[in-house]
C-alpha cells in the first residue's frame, strides 16, 4: 500500500504513543523519563496543531512515522524559531520516509512564516547526524553531559537550518489552525507524499 502523509489527529494518539514509548523507556533519544499516557499524547497533538504542524505518515492504516514542531524558547524574539522532531517506526528506516516527512514539515513551517528550525540530537548518533546534514542542517551548538538518563550522562548537539530568507520586518507566523485551511498546505503534503516513489 502507498504511504500517505497527512495532518495528525487525536485518533492517531495510540499509535504515536507506541512509536514514542521506547525512546522514553529504553533509549536516551528523548529526555523524558516516564512514558506519557495516550491521553497526554492526544493532548500534545491538539495543543501543537493550534500553532505548528503535526504530521503522520500512514500506510494501510498503520502510522509509520510522525513529525512535529514546537516553540524553541519562550521569549517573544524567538517567535520565528521552532524545534522539530521526527520518529520513524522500527522496521521502516531507509525508505525515504524521514526525508519526506522533514521535507513536508520544513516547507509547511517556511510557508507559515517561521525562519529557523532546530533539532536536538543525543549523541553519538551517526545516522541522525548524517540525515540532518543531508537535509541542509548545520551543527550550531554542543551541550556536553546535558542530561542524565538510564544511568549515564548524555551530550546533546543542536542542529540548525534557516527555513527562508530573513525579512527586515517579519510578520507573525500564521498559526497552523489557520494555515491548514489554505490550499498550499494540502499541496505541500501531496508533494511530500510523492517523494515516496518506491511504493511506500
Amino acid at each position: 500500500m502507498p504511504t500517505n502523509i497527512r495532518i495528525a489527529s487525536a485518533f492517531d494518539g495510540s499509535q504515536i504513543h507506541a512509536i514514542y514509548a521506547p525512546a522514553v523507556s529504553e533509549q536516551p533519544t528523548s529526555f523524558e523519563t516516564e512514558v506519557p499516557a495516550v491521553d497526554e499524547i492526544v493532548r500534545r497533538i491538539d495543543d501543537t496543531l493550534a500553532t505548528y504542524p503535526y504530521i503522520v505518515a500512514e500506510r494501510d492504516g498503520e502510522i509509520v512515522s510522525y513529525v512535529y514542531a514546537r516553540r524553541w524558547r519562550p521569549r517573544p524574539a524567538y517567535d520565528w524559531d521552532v524545534e522539530i522532531t521526527v520518529f520513524v517506526k522500527d522496521g521502516n528506516g531507509g525508505r525515504g520516509i524521514g526525508r519526506a516527512m522533514y521535507t513536508a514539515l520544513t516547507r509547511l513551517l517556511a510557508a507559515q512564516g517561521f525562519a529557523n528550525a532546530l533539532a536536538a540530537i543525543t549523541v553519538p548518533n551517526d545516522a541522525s547526524i548524517k540525515f540532518h546534514e543531508s537535509m541542509g542542517f548545520h551543527r550550531a551548538a554542543v551541550f556536553p553531559s546535558a542530561g542524565f538518563k538510564l544511568g549515564a550522562w548524555h551530550t546533546v548537539e543542536c542542529w540548525w537550518k534557516q527555513l527562508a530568507d530573513l525579512p527586515d520586518e517579519p510578520h507573525p507566523p500564521i498559526p497552523f489552525k489557520t494555515f491548514r485551511t489554505f490550499p498550499e498546505c494540502e499541496a505541500i503534503l501531496q508533494e511530500a507524499t510523492a517523494l515516496l516513489t518506491d511504493g511506500d
